[in-house]
């Protein structure tokens, strides 16, 4: 092979099943697969450049995290949730991160600067496409998700937000959802800075509710027969 050519994505299965694994997740997060969507495993095969068995392996983990459901004798599909569903998760995604708000330690300044700097660069993308904001935002929270020794609840965390992420390309993402959204982060950030954990856990609770708006759009949608 000539220097100026890349292994194929296949060199290590493990390393390709990760591979995979990270594509379908954003493909899954940006759109490019919906929810409900049959998945075909020659399909997707072809489309990443790589074989079935690091496909199947993808399947195999984005199944038992929920992002794929297994239906027996006919294959993989994205999961499509219900409105009940949704509200389930978003509740549990808020009750993980109100405890990790609980049980954060005081950040350093660099840590601050670094929250100030995911914030900014959040808003800079104001007029950007949903994917694009919803992933910078996910970039702040994950700045203070750390500050928690809690790990195993900041996992779950992470997994219901994926989980929800295709949900939120439903919200509105203007410039006065964004400028509220920096201004709620900025709060956040001011009460961590003020090593005041009060404050700091009701500006994390008040960010949180706006997702609701999207649970209550997806079941007006339910109730009126509409696909989503």
């Amino acid at each position: 092979m000539g220097a100026d050519q890349s292994p194929p994505l296949d060199v290590g299965y493990g390393r390709a099943g990760d591979r995979v694994t990270a594509a379908l997740r954003e493909m899954i997060a940006n759109g490019q697969l919906e929810p409900g969507e049959h998945l075909r495993q020659d399909e997707l095969a072809t489309r990443l450049g790589s074989t079935r068995v690091p496909v199947r392996e993808a399947f195999k983990t984005l199944a038992a995290e929920g992002v794929l459901h297994h239906r027996r004798n006919h294959g993989h599909y994205v999961a499509k949730l219900t409105a009940a569903e949704l509200a389930e998760i978003c509740w549990l995604r808020d009750a993980c991160e109100n405890r990790l708000a609980a049980t954060a330690r005081r950040p350093g300044e660099d840590e601050l600067a670094g929250l100030r700097a995911s914030n900014d660069a959040m808003y800079a993308l104001t007029g950007g496409t949903a994917y694009e904001i919803v992933q910078a935002d996910r970039l702040f929270h994950e700045r203070f998700w750390v500050l928690s020794p809690m790990r195993i609840v900041a996992g779950e965390t992470a997994r219901m937000w994926a989980l929800i992420q295709p949900y939120r390309s439903f919200m509105d993402y203007g410039e006065a959802v964004v400028s509220r959204m920096h201004g709620e982060h900025t709060e956040i950030v001011d009460a961590l800075a003020a090593g005041d954990t009060a404050r700091y856990c009701t500006a994390v609770e008040l960010h949180q509710r706006h997702i609701y708006d999207v649970i209550d759009d997806l079941a007006a949608r339910e109730d009126d027969g509409v696909a989503v």
